[in-house]
């Protein structure tokens, strides 16, 4: 911000209309908001906290370099193991691990 451009509104890039986002990232969005980041360490929570002020644009390139089908079987042990402590400790249930499994390929 120059010298000059202290009257001037900022633009606010996490403010996106309506009619750009898609079901995922309204979604995504609620989940962000009713997130209990009470059991994260500080690196987390501060990484959480960047990744809410991102820009949507920003967000979504990141969502879809996670969600990238290489990655997630580079990944599937770690993916599978998650699965199976949150249903042990009764955070889902087993038909909703089954079906984020057959969502994400993991059979």
């Amino acid at each position: 911000m120059g010298f000059f451009n202290f009257a001037k509104k900022k633009k606010d890039d996490n403010q996106v209309d309506d009619s750009k986002k898609d079901g995922m990232m309204d979604k995504m969005d609620s989940m962000l908001e009713n997130f209990d980041d009470s059991k994260l360490s500080r690196k987390e929570r501060w990484a959480l906290k960047l990744f809410k002020k991102m820009p949507q644009a920003k967000r979504e390139e990141a969502m879809r370099k996670m969600m990238n089908p290489q990655n997630i079987l580079k990944e599937k042990d770690k993916i599978l193991k998650q699965l199976n402590e949150s249903v042990k400790a009764g955070q889902m249930t087993k038909q909703e691990a089954a079906q984020l499994k057959s969502q994400l390929g993991l059979r």
